[in-house]
């Protein structure tokens, strides 16, 4: 099974020999993974949810718990802004410009991680 980790290496590798979009694909792996990772850790949170009624209304808390998770270290705004930057590089600058917002969302209160507002920035004076 690949972790999360395994799809940063082997995007990182694609991305060093200037394949975009395998690149792009590995870094969605493993943010679709670390979501998958973020629900799980959502769900155990809640362990008195019994049926789809309760799991509906728990959403909110549920959703609470999960930005937790993906904001406990810079993975995943590390992930946006790596696919942002790789969208950037493909002209898809809708794409680009979402990623890096949600990468600034998801940078942990206290990290001095300024990566996306940077590229960010670039990507609006490339547009101007």
């Amino acid at each position: 099974m690949n972790t999360v980790e395994d799809y940063i290496e082997v995007a990182q590798m694609l991305q060093d020999k200037g394949e975009i979009e395998g690149a792009l694909e590995q870094f969605s792996k493993a943010f679709d993974l670390l979501i998958d990772n973020a629900g799980k850790y959502a769900r155990a949170q809640e362990t008195d949810v019994t049926d789809m009624v309760e799991l509906r209304a728990m959403t909110p808390k549920l959703f609470a718990h999960s930005k937790v998770f993906l904001k406990k270290d810079i993975t995943a705004a590390y992930l946006l802004n790596a696919m942002g930057v790789l969208f950037g590089e493909m002209k898809n600058y809708a794409n680009a410009e979402q990623k890096l917002m949600e990468a600034m969302e998801y940078i942990p209160d206290g990290t001095d991680f300024s990566d996306p507002a940077d590229n960010l920035e670039r990507l609006k004076n490339t547009l101007s």
